[in-house]
């Protein structure tokens, strides 16, 4: 349950997030680039810009149709130095009739020329003109009044595209032409993606596709070669249709596989930036057109306009996620020359799985490690999962151009993971404490309001507050004498009946003295203390223990039943407390080695006819009346434990000679150590010392091997 609670609200708010600010997912990915440095790119790329120091030269400012006159001696001089292709970020549709015959002239000397179109888009006719250079005045007229249709306003929502090309005098002597759009949204103005193909527009594809399919054709070939009489723009157009028509299925046999993971794939890709502006080798028109830049033969030369110092304000500049005050932002024509070189190397920055897969697999491992790791390290565990994981995306970036969300899976789903956790955790925590106190309640109804378990002078105490802990502290240990024959003569109700009645008398010490009951089964009680002070509990667990025995003496002198023996072990040491879960129930328990020895030292009371032994490191810390009563090997322990007798304070001295008895016993002394037990019981009546003198007896005539002053006992 806790896993799917993790893995639905940290994949939900990340969906979430992202459908509502789409823009949050690209948050900090300039850090990637500069994490990852510059690229080295093809040498085959020169961009020729048009630029301040070409403004000047030529004496043609910002005006860019005062530029066209130059045109036809750049391409020549393009053409003489050999250039493979020349493409022009620039629309030539409006007709120039001074220089256009000498441009086209030019361009089909080069026979190597491509430039832009332009897309027109409209939204209801006339408004919401969308167009770069409003591609002209004279192409202005609405989309309607272009196919004959009346003028006007629609009557519903119309989106209309178009594309419009170069004048009729110059489109002829072009080797290609498309249009160049970049994927951008009026949320984010950074430009990351880029349109290989507009399928809206009859799977045109792109300036920078035409550009490269060109490019390699001339270069190479290719397979499947284009008509003579198409294009190459309706040639690619044709193979994308071709790739859309069969959904993937036989297109290698029409489509040759150098062209097939982009004319059969999405319609953008994320550009893979090589660096901030003016990356790519750049040169000005002017110094190109003087003849002033050589080694140009084999390149593909971009040309377009690309202020070398950026200032705020200029056209044809775009912000890209390496924009910042120092960098500025990067000219159009360098952009495309980036798309035709991510083409040319197929270096596109890729994302293998959509985000939201990504997001899912994200969230699974993160409730994962929640689910099965306990709390602090589980969150240790899923940041150091979040870690990796962003090494990971900036390793892959750096050297595969693989894309994966960072800020998402970082700032918002593991916060996510983090505050469910801790908030599951806590109503976990309030459930099973409810359980705890109506199970106490239940057992003990009387006195369930005085236990730690609950508010203790407006706090929760520790035993509260977790359900599995690891404690150093005191365990008690009960069991009642002869419970096997009591139980025998009456019936399950009356036992019920009794033991209830029992153990509430038995309970109210231990959460008046600020222990907690851990356990009740049959006959045998546990109760715990570990809030206080390592004095103060041992201390109270021993007083606790006393007002046990003098609650017991009184219940069964009010009781007209017969009367309850009630025998009591205290050990101190490391303990588990927690819940036990069995089906669909919980059990709560104190689990350890110091819990099975309280009771085995519960048990060594049978065999003194003793009622309350703890061991001595609980009562040398204390200022209760006690004697030493030796040193046990019991039952499933091999260490010995050294116990003392807890008297109740009007008893009054209870030794006698017995520890001086107990040394000679212990040292081997048996001679000694009878005259001394036997001396002890003149004076009345004692367990331990009838028990020591039965064995100092039988050691007398079979003394022990390797005696170590240990007493094993073999049975509980």
């Amino acid at each position: 349950m806790r896993f799917l609670i993790f893995s639905i609200l940290s994949f939900g708010i990340a969906v979430a997030i992202n459908f509502c600010f789409g823009k949050f997912t690209y948050i900090g990915d300039g850090y990637f680039y500069r994490i990852r440095g510059n690229v080295p790119l093809s040498s085959k790329l020169l961009v020729v810009a048009m630029d301040e120091t070409s403004e000047a030269d030529l004496g043609v400012g910002n005006d860019l149709t005062r530029w066209r006159r130059y045109h036809a001696g750049l391409i020549r001089e393009l053409h003489r130095q050999g250039v493979a292709l020349v493409v022009f970020d620039l629309q030539f549709i409006r007709s120039d009739p001074e220089v256009d015959s000498d441009l086209a002239d030019a361009m089909l000397e080069a026979g190597n020329v491509l430039a832009s179109d332009c897309i027109q888009m409209f939204r209801r006719a006339t408004e919401d003109f969308f167009g770069r250079e409003e591609c002209s005045e004279s192409n202005k007229d609405s989309a309607l009044s272009k196919t004959g249709g009346a003028g006007g306003e629609l009557a519903e929502p119309l989106v209309a595209l178009r594309r419009i090309s170069a004048n009729p005098r110059l489109e002829p002597a072009l080797l290609g032409h498309a249009p160049f759009v970049l994927a951008n949204d009026a949320e984010d103005a950074t430009i990351r993606e880029t349109w290989l193909y507009l399928d809206e527009l009859g799977e045109m594809p792109s300036l920078p596709v035409v550009a490269w399919a060109t490019y390699l054709d001339r270069m190479q070939g290719f397979e499947q070669s284009k008509p003579r009489d198409a294009s190459y723009m309706d040639w690619l157009a044709e193979l994308r249709r071709t790739c859309l028509a069969a959904n993937g299925d036989r297109v290698s046999q029409k489509v040759d596989q150098r062209l097939v993971g982009i004319v059969c794939g999405e319609e953008s890709r994320f550009i893979n930036f090589y660096g901030p502006p003016q990356t790519l080798r750049m040169e000005s028109y002017s110094q190109v057109l003087q003849g002033k830049v050589g080694d140009l033969r084999g390149k593909v030369v971009f040309v377009g306009k690309a202020n070398r110092q950026y200032a705020a304000g200029k056209t044809d500049f775009f912000q890209t996620p390496l924009t910042d005050a120092r960098t500025g932002k990067m000219a159009g024509v360098e952009i495309m020359a980036t798309v035709f070189a991510n083409l040319l190397e197929d270096r596109f920055i890729r994302t293998p799985l959509p985000h939201g897969a990504v997001y899912a697999g994200f969230a699974l491992m993160l409730a994962l490690l929640l689910s099965v790791l306990p709390a602090w390290t589980g969150y240790a565990a899923t940041a150091l999962f979040a870690v990796s994981y962003v090494l990971t995306a900036v390793w892959l970036f750096a050297r595969h151009a693989v894309w994966l969300p960072v800020i998402t899976p970082l700032f918002v789903m593991l916060p996510t993971a983090w505050l469910t956790s801790l908030v599951m955790a806590r109503r976990e925590l309030l459930i099973e404490r409810r359980r705890m106190l109506a199970f106490v309640r239940r057992v003990f109804p009387q006195w369930a309001g005085a236990l730690p378990l609950a508010e203790s002078g407006g706090r929760k105490t520790a035993f509260a507050a977790t359900t599995h802990r690891e404690i150093r502290g005191v365990c008690l240990a009960t069991d009642i004498e002869g419970y096997t024959s009591l139980a025998a003569g009456r019936s399950a109700e009356q036992m019920w009946e009794l033991l209830n009645a029992y153990y509430q008398v038995l309970g109210r010490p231990v959460g008046a003295r600020g222990g907690a009951v851990a356990d009740v089964t049959g006959d045998s009680m546990m109760a715990v203390w570990f809030e206080l002070s390592e004095s103060e509990r041992h201390t109270a667990a021993c007083l606790a223990a006393l007002d046990m025995q003098a609650a017991v003496t009184q219940f069964n002198q009010t009781s007209g039943l017969e009367p309850i023996r009630t025998r009591i072990g205290l050990y101190v040491g490391e303990m588990i407390l927690g819940g036990l879960e069995s089906g669909q129930a919980n059990h709560y328990r104190a689990i350890g080695d110091t819990v099975n020895t309280a009771s085995r030292i519960q048990g060594v009371n049978k065999f003194l006819g003793t009622q309350i032994l703890a061991c001595r490191e609980l009562v040398d810390t204390t200022a209760i009346a006690y004697r030493a009563v030796g040193r046990f090997r019991v039952v499933g322990r091999a260490e010995p434990v050294d116990l003392a007798e807890i008297v109740a304070p009007e008893m009054g001295p209870i030794d006698g000679g017995f520890a001086v008895a107990l040394s000679a016993f212990q040292r081997g002394d048996w001679q000694v150590a009878i005259e001394g037990f036997q001396s002890v019981l003149k004076r009345g009546t004692d367990g331990p010392a009838n028990f020591y003198l039965a064995l100092a007896q039988g050691y007398q005539n079979q003394p022990p091997i390797d005696w170590d002053g240990v007493v094993t006992l073999d049975a509980k």
